[in-house]
């Protein structure tokens, strides 16, 4: 005797390599309102790893397992996932993400607005900075590439890398290396 969605009951004679779906009426399945990784996943849009990599770093609760040991989701998570998709989406690190998860707590817009709000102004701010640091390195790009095309090639390198890598009119401009997803 086999339990199935809501105190719906089924006896089931398996034999051994045999496969049951175990589906007593229609639109009675054995999951209830939950849904599997895979499901959680291809409805918010993320790929199932991004779900894993949130649950590891905090972003996501642990889900609840079933018998057999498949993560098992509800609307809370898959509202979470959504809200913690989007925000990165906004270019929101996962630590701000982390921090602004207690603020909105799911139910509390008003807090969590605002909050946004900030850290969208910051994000902005940063933006703003890293465009002037590239504009710099374009400049001195444009700066090389002149001293490079008014000079020919010597017969051969010399110690300083000069001919090759001439030096810029200004100080290196420091470019943070972020891991492309």
């Amino acid at each position: 005797m086999w339990t199935v969605a809501r105190s719906v009951t089924a006896t089931v004679n398996v034999e051994l390599g045999c496969k049951v779906k175990l589906d007593v009426a229609p639109g009675c399945g054995g999951y209830r309102d939950r849904v599997r990784i895979s499901e959680l996943a291809a409805r918010v849009g993320v790929p199932i790893s991004t779900v894993r990599y949130y649950e590891r770093i905090g972003l996501l609760g642990t889900p609840t397992r079933t018998l057999s040991g498949y993560r098992d989701y509800g609307e809370d998570e898959a509202t979470r996932l959504l809200f913690v998709f989007r925000a990165r989406k906004m270019g929101l690190s996962c630590e701000q993400i982390l921090d602004l998860i207690p603020t909105w707590g799911g139910m509390n817009c008003s807090a969590a607005r605002e909050r946004v709000d900030r850290l969208i102004h910051d994000k902005q701010a940063e933006i703003a900075e890293r465009i002037t640091q590239l504009r710099d390195l374009a400049a001195q790009l444009d700066a090389v590439h002149v001293a490079l095309a008014e000079s020919p090639p010597p017969q051969a390198c010399q110690t300083d890398l000069s001919c090759c890598v001439p030096e810029g009119p200004t100080s290196p401009v420091p470019i943070e290396l972020v891991v492309a997803r």
